[in-house]
């Protein structure tokens, strides 16, 4: 787990279960390793907008819509960022595996509805073998995030 998101975690008084689990790349094998639904697995995929880097959150069994992202933050255009981009943004975290917190790494942050409609959500956590879950209303109250519908079937 992540140094920083255990310090932010109980810095807040985080209620939240840790999950051990094999190694695991993608958003859709966390969720098969953490034994938990696509829907409520979070996808983070970071984004180059016209301020900066900033992470966009959605569903593990959906894709990112950079158009509807694109209106969602309301100007300039939305793309993929680079392997280097995100290198120098988040040093600390094995790639594939960046929490949706971008507020310790000073990103912005927008989740899709879809994934805060849910009971729990359960996200990478810094490395490929551990996720954490919690409550959607606790994600929530720990994180100011950008809530909007950008992500596609």
């Amino acid at each position: 787990m992540d140094e920083r998101l255990q310090e932010f975690l109980g810095a807040h008084g985080a209620v939240y279960e840790v999950l051990r689990h094999g190694p695991a790349m993608t958003a859709q094998e966390q969720a098969a390793e953490s034994h938990t639904a696509g829907r409520s697995m979070a996808k983070v995929v970071v984004v180059k907008e016209r301020d900066g880097l900033a992470l966009a959150v959605i569903p593990a069994t959906r894709m990112l819509d950079l158009g509807r992202l694109k209106g969602l933050i309301g100007h300039g255009d939305v793309r993929l960022a680079t392997a280097e981009e995100i290198g120098e943004a988040v040093p600390d975290v094995v790639p594939g595996a960046i929490p949706p917190f971008g507020r310790l790494y000073g990103l912005e942050t927008y989740v899709d509805r879809e994934l805060l409609n849910t009971r729990e959500i359960t996200m990478p956590a810094g490395d490929l073998e551990t996720s954490i879950r919690m409550r959607a209303d606790e994600y929530r109250r720990l994180h100011r995030v950008r809530e909007g519908d950008f992500a596609a079937a």
